[in-house]
């Protein structure tokens, strides 16, 4: 009959975790070679492992150095990602950036890269597309124009750009709604 080994202090402090004993260095690239990352998102996974503090500062240093991990290639692709494939609007899509701890500037770049990209106008009908087509009610109700703006808000779109477009499509909305 065999002995279970004893659980390692690892294990017992983080159950269904093995503690990690490789290289972080090889782990963060293998993550960065499934798709971009923040300098963050890096630091936060590599904590979770229990990796010290300095050996996460020099493994970061490292994959700049490298332009592996390159924070601003990471704004761009997430701003594309939140633009032109989800459809969000500007203000989203800043907003899902300052999440994944990405500094100001490469936000303030990325967005305006992909909104060169894309039509702000077109998205927004787009987006207005979809939510009409859920939407049950008139767009002459007051309650029904407040949840299409509301929805059409969150998902980053200007409210006077979203009262204009509902006002183009026969909407009685006036500004006060």
């Amino acid at each position: 009959m065999r002995r279970k080994s004893p659980a390692s202090a690892a294990d017992r402090a983080a159950p269904g975790r093995r503690a990690f004993d490789g290289d972080p260095y090889t782990l963060a690239l293998q993550w960065l070679s499934l798709r971009e990352l923040s300098a963050r998102q890096i630091r936060q996974r590599l904590q979770r492992r229990e990796v010290e503090a300095p050996i996460i500062a020099a493994v970061i240093l490292r994959l700049q150095h490298a332009g592996v991990l390159d924070e601003s290639r990471m704004a761009r692709a997430a701003a594309r990602l939140e633009t032109a494939i989800k459809g969000r609007g500007p203000a989203r899509t800043r907003q899902k950036l300052k999440a994944l701890g990405l500094a100001d500037d490469d936000i303030a770049q990325a967005i305006d890269a992909a909104l060169a990209d894309v039509d702000v106008a077109t998205l927004l009908d787009r987006a207005l597309d979809k939510r009409l087509r859920r939407e049950k009610g008139d767009l002459r109700d007051p309650a029904t124009v407040r949840r299409v703006v509301g929805a059409l808000v969150r998902q980053g779109f200007a409210p006077g750009a979203v009262l204009k477009r509902l006002r183009a499509r026969g909407s009685n909305v006036d500004d006060t709604d």
